[in-house]
């Protein structure tokens, strides 16, 4: 089976509908992934970065971004490695003022039993 990394721009268009084609497009690799035709793989830098598009680009509230990235994440026919970080990120950065990526390297420092080293005092919120 053939595998694929996906882009940020594929989820997007896929969920913002903004383009046509690429919506199409986009929802064919979706639907071959389901239907186990290909391989799909979310790295969490993706995660990340497609928080920060639909916060600064597309001005999505902060629940608006939280729910989509959810779904994306919650979506099992998406390999990702360090699913349950990410998810366990998602749902803390819905309840508190804080960045994802910040939410996402206290959790990973967390299960690697290793502390975060910032000048950042929003690390003390999170636990």
């Amino acid at each position: 089976m053939k595998k694929f990394l996906l882009d940020t721009n594929i989820l997007l268009r896929f969920f913002l509908k903004d383009n046509k084609k690429l919506f199409t497009q986009s929802k064919k690799y979706l639907e071959s992934a389901k239907n186990k035709k290909i391989e799909l793989i979310l790295l969490p830098a993706v995660v990340l970065e497609m928080n920060y598009v639909l916060r600064g680009v597309y001005n999505l509230s902060r629940k608006e971004s939280a729910n989509l990235l959810s779904s994306v994440v919650k979506t099992p026919y998406i390999k990702i490695d360090d699913r349950g970080t990410i998810i366990q990120s998602i749902e803390k950065y819905q309840k508190l003022n804080i960045d994802l990526t910040d939410i996402y390297l206290f959790f990973t420092a967390e299960a690697n039993k290793a502390e975060v080293l910032s000048f950042d005092k929003d690390f003390n919120k999170i636990k």
